[in-house]
């Protein structure tokens, strides 16, 4: 006995399977046992497909009604992979990444990962700190002046002429004093390396290579911000308007008394912050050689750093690019010199150039300029002898 089964719901086919069960004893015995579990079987399958279709069916809906308010599974699924492969600048994995790219080693998985995480070629945070205290260490005026890291140029006002208070008339008049400001304004000028090395650069591991790139490119740039900020012939410390017994002593040999004639051309106001700027030729040369009326050196070197040390009791800070062609001593405030970082240095390589040479080559470029915001805290003493 067959049933039909064409186009029955689930429900139709639940009520079927029921009455099978319910079969009168007289129509159980017309049909085999073989058979009736055919046809319970039968109807199991059809309703097992059925509630199938109907899941997929419901599935269906719901993307579209997902689809419909903007939040297409598919879609939502690619950003959050895409949002997994993003790497932070300040990362030992961008970092790698960034250093391989310029070995030239990367896998075609970590140049996909790389163009991912990097649109600009961003210096990692981590390398750019390790360049940053590279130039510190080797231009030592980066750390005495006020650095400021201000994208674009850079226009601030400074203290000028400060008169002091004055006694006041009961009932009188009150003039304004006649303070004045300065417009300092501070641009961008590149200072650049270009360095070449051989391709067993790939060789290198990532560790070695960055200390080879922040050694050769870091240093190098750190030299020539220090003698910019110390000798440009507009900027420079140098290039202050130098007089005479006003801020400047001029002598023919360094002694003594004309150590203490510097000293007194020195404001006391900036006493408090004031330090030598010599270089260490001079330094150990002429001015650790002086001794004061009792004989004692008028210079106690810093026995435990091994650097500068103090001299008449204010601390010596020494740099290499003081005095290029004559013996010059400053003392002064350094942080009223101000300087402008605005963005860290940026690395280039390029294998064209070296092809010939089997060689790549590297470019460091370093945007930077810095000014006396005003000068009247700095005294210098210059010897007319070279």
């Amino acid at each position: 006995m067959k049933f039909d089964l064409t186009g029955k719901t689930v429900e139709e086919l639940e009520a079927r399977q029921l009455e099978l069960k319910d079969l009168p004893d007289e129509a159980r015995d017309a049909m085999s046992t073989d058979e009736l579990e055919e046809r319970c079987d039968e109807l199991e399958a059809i309703k097992s497909e059925l509630e199938a279709r109907a899941a997929v069916a419901e599935a269906a809906e719901e993307t579209r009604r997902e689809v419909a308010e903007g939040n297409d599974p598919i879609i939502k699924t690619f950003e959050e992979k895409v949002e997994e492969k993003h790497m932070e600048k300040n990362s030992m994995e961008y970092r790698n990444l960034w250093l391989k790219n310029l070995q030239g080693t990367l896998t075609e998985e970590e140049t996909r990962a790389y163009a991912a995480a990097d649109d600009a070629n961003a210096v990692p945070q981590i390398v750019s700190d390790k360049f940053f205290e590279k130039m510190k260490k080797l231009a030592p005026m980066l750390s005495e002046i006020t650095l400021l890291r201000v994208a674009g140029n850079l226009k601030f006002v400074a203290e000028g002429v400060r008169n002091t208070a004055s006694k006041h008339t009961e009932n009188s008049a009150i003039d304004a004093a006649a303070d004045t400001i300065v417009n300092v304004t501070l641009g961008g000028f590149e200072f650049m390396k270009v360095i070449q090395i051989s391709r067993t650069a790939k060789l290198m591991s990532v560790d070695a290579f960055e200390g080879w790139l922040v050694e050769m490119l870091a240093g190098d740039i750190a030299r020539a911000i220090d003698n910019y900020i110390i000798n440009d012939g507009t900027n420079g410390i140098a290039a202050l308007t130098w007089t005479t017994s006003t801020n400047q002593i001029v002598a023919a040999n360094y002694g003594y008394g004309n150590v203490c004639d510097l000293i007194a051309l020195l404001p006391a106001a900036y006493d408090a912050e004031a330090k030598f700027l010599v270089n260490k030729k001079t330094l150990y040369g002429k001015i650790a050689q002086i001794v004061d009326s009792t004989g004692n050196p008028i210079f106690v070197p810093d026995t435990v750093t091994g650097i500068g040390g103090r001299l008449m009791g204010y601390p010596v800070v020494v740099d290499d690019y003081v005095g290029n062609t004559k013996d010059e001593l400053y003392l002064g405030k350094w942080s009223d010199v101000v300087g402008n970082l605005p963005e860290d240095i940026h690395v280039d390589r390029d294998e064209s150039a070296g092809f010939t040479s089997n060689s790549i080559m590297y470019r460091g470029i370093a945007v930077f300029d810095s000014k006396p915001a005003k000068g009247d805290g700095i005294v210098r003493l210059v010897s007319t002898t070279a």
